[in-house]
C-alpha cells in the first residue's frame, strides 16, 4: 500500500530515534526502512510511504499515523 502525505518534509534523524524501541530502523538521506512486526514501511523525505505486510487501506494508514503521525 502507498500512502501518499505529500509536502511533509520527514526529519530521518529525528525518526530514527523515535522509532527505534518500536522496530528496526534503517535510513540514509534518501529512504527510512522501518519493519514494525510483520510490516515493512518504507518512507521518503516528503513524507509519502510504501507500506509492505498487508493490502488493507485502513491497516496502511493506521501504521503510519501510529509511528509517523497523522
Amino acid at each position: 500500500m502507498q500512502i501518499h502525505e505529500r509536502e511533509r518534509q520527514m526529519d530521518f534523524v529525528a525518526l530514527d530515534h523515535a522509532l527505534r524501541p518500536h522496530g528496526k530502523v534503517r535510513h540514509t538521506d534518501f529512504v527510512l526502512k522501518f519493519w514494525p512486526g510483520d510490516y515493512e514501511i518504507t518512507l521518503f523525505p516528503d513524507g509519502r510511504a510504501i507500506i509492505k505486510g498487508t493490502t488493507d487501506p485502513a491497516i496502511a494508514r493506521s501504521l503510519y499515523a501510529r509511528y509517523l503521525g497523522a
